[in-house]
């Protein structure tokens, strides 16, 4: 797949998805769903965005992979700086354009979303360095 190594992009997307699932469904699911405002009621009622959770999912891990590879990132350390630095520069940015235009400016929500990313991106560089 395009020079990357299928395993790792596969587990490290399933690992990635899979946070993002208790993430939303199970650690932060009533604040996320109240910043939202979603009411309690409809919280089993996106399990069919779970299908795209998992593409979008699949293209930040194949991102990520690019980067690390075009870096020749070998250690441990080399990719959690570089998904962090990414982070900072790429993904927060991006979640912040919701916080900042949106009337709400939820920052609860901006939060939630910031750190769903931060470790994701995080385990995803690190999943794809150790199985290289």
């Amino acid at each position: 797949m395009f020079g990357l190594k299928p395993i790792p992009v596969v587990l490290a997307t399933l690992v990635f998805w899979v946070l993002g699932y208790v993430w939303y469904g199970v650690v932060f699911m009533d604040a996320w769903m109240a910043g939202q405002g979603i009411p309690a009621d409809q919280a089993g009622s996106f399990d069919i965005y779970m299908v795209g959770g998992i593409l979008i999912t699949l293209l930040q891990v194949v991102g990520l992979a690019f980067v690390l590879s075009w870096r020749n990132v070998s250690g441990i350390s080399d990719a959690v700086k570089t998904a962090l630095t990414l982070w900072f520069l790429l993904a927060l940015p991006i979640i912040m354009y919701a916080y900042l235009y949106l009337p709400a400016h939820n920052s609860t929500l901006l939060m939630i979303d910031a750190s769903h990313l931060l470790v994701g991106w995080l385990v995803s560089a690190v999943i794809l360095t150790v199985m290289k």
